[in-house]
């Protein structure tokens, strides 16, 4: 007798809709993307800017660890400032993710590729809970040429504009031999890292001593940390020794503009000092007066002076000494009472009163590293009440979910993370064991065992 196996509609859909979670638990995996935000034909010697973002379902609850990594034939760097937040519906899973800028300079021009560095992070693939997670960098590939008029095997300067100003401490008409005449100056390249500025060169001339100091440079930013501008800055001093006319050279600073695919030069001008001779006061045509005959010298006093003047400075020595010391005592002390951890804890319980969600992240973030309570969310599981832990995961959801607000209700979670902390350092360190002294020895510890 054969038997038939009957499938039900109602079995079916079941089916069908375990099989659409286990595909959507599949598919909720990190994601990682590498764009190249510089546009147009790139050269050798030009920031390149490449953007690296990371995506994870839900929230992040530990922010992404973006690596330094070599690039053979080019120097890279991650730009300073503040992260781009994202958030992305991919299928029907809903992603927040972390956005990085790297900053890569060709020295050579050819096909380069993004080398396999990991990116650590922690998010919560089940709400609630921390997973680990890390992805590689992907094989992202980006092409430099050379740029026209760049000698061979030389980078040369490559800026979007380039701006040279000139200062001088006198007014190069009115010189005296003997006089010196500062000039300054000063190149601001857009685009450019000032450290990638080209040295200036200064020809010396023939009767003028050149001394040349060491040139400061210094990066222009925008309000959220981007750079925006290298500028580089040279002091150099001429000595006139001997009068007469002298035309100190131009500076010329030659650079190549990616936009328009040429060579442009920008000087600071050239400038033509005039040195007149030096007055000389004549007091008299009288022969000189002999000198006195110097008088002969009291070895007793002197010796008496010197011995003062050892002792005084002894004294002031060993006061310098202790002060010294005491200085360093005090500000040792009150360093320790700025970066303690009770000192960390109170910036947490301000900005949970009256901060947004990012400045009570930030200093939840500090505090927990002063502590050394990495990660917190089990911390806060263990010491705090159930609803200090809601509290704390809807804080994590404003600052790293997908619907993230500037603020949140924080009330409770000031007042719950402080009775946390204060079962947690009771836990750490009760009271009964508090003693500041040394334990004595017992005094008769054979009579005291029988």
């Amino acid at each position: 007798m054969n038997r038939r196996l009957t499938v039900t509609p109602v079995l079916l859909g079941f089916l069908f809709w375990c099989c659409a979670l286990a595909g959507l638990a599949v598919a909720a995996e990190p994601v990682v993307r590498a764009s190249l935000q510089s546009k147009g034909t790139l050269y050798v010697g030009q920031q390149v800017l490449i953007d690296v973002g990371v995506l994870v379902p839900n929230y992040f609850l530990q922010p992404p660890q973006f690596p330094q990594f070599d690039l053979p034939g080019a120097t890279v760097l991650l730009q300073d400032g503040q992260a781009l937040n994202l958030n992305e519906t991919i299928g029907e899973t809903l992603y927040s993710g972390i956005q990085r800028t790297y900053i890569v300079v060709p020295q050579r021009d050819g096909t380069f590729t993004l080398p396999q560095a990991e990116i650590t992070f922690g998010y919560a693939a089940v709400p609630g809970q921390m997973t680990l997670g890390k992805v590689s960098l992907p094989q992202f590939r980006f092409t430099v040429m050379a740029a026209s008029g760049a000698a061979e095997g030389a980078s040369g300067v490559v800026a979007a504009k380039v701006a040279v100003t000139q200062d001088l401490s006198a007014d190069p008409k009115t010189l005296k031999a003997g006089d010196t005449l500062v000039r300054t100056i000063t190149v601001r390249a857009e685009g450019l890292r000032a450290m990638m500025i080209p040295a200036l060169e200064f020809s010396p001339l023939p009767g003028v001593r050149l001394y040349q100091q060491d040139p400061v440079l210094s990066e222009e930013t925008d309000p959220r940390g981007l750079p925006l501008a290298g500028v580089r800055k040279d002091v150099v001093q001429y000595l006139f020794s001997k009068a007469g006319q002298y035309t100190l050279p131009a500076i010329d600073v030659s650079w190549f503009d990616p936009v328009t695919a040429k060579t442009e030069t920008v000087s600071a001008p050239a400038i033509s000092a005039s040195v007149a001779e030096a007055l000389i006061a004549v007091t008299g045509l009288a022969p000189p007066a002999p000198e006195p005959e110097a008088p002969r010298l009291n070895w007793l006093l002197a010796g008496a002076i010197a011995a003062f003047a050892f002792v005084t400075g002894l004294v002031i020595w060993l006061l310098a000494q202790v002060l010294s010391k005491l200085e360093e005592a005090f500000e040792r002390r009150r360093s320790d009472s700025r970066h303690c951890e009770a000192a960390s804890f109170r910036l947490v319980g301000q900005a949970c009163e009256d901060g947004s969600s990012i400045e009570i992240e930030k200093a939840l973030d500090s505090w927990s590293r002063q502590a050394g309570i990495v990660p917190l969310r089990p911390w806060v599981a263990r010491f705090g009440s159930a609803q200090t832990l809601q509290a704390f995961d809807d804080q994590r959801q404003a600052v790293y979910g997908a619907s993230a607000t500037p603020a949140v209700a924080s009330g409770g979670l000031g007042s719950g993370l402080q009775a946390a902390r204060a079962a947690w350092l009771n836990k750490s360190h009760p009271r009964s064991t508090y003693w500041h002294g040394k334990i004595l020895p017992q005094l008769n510890p054979r009579w005291d065992s029988e």
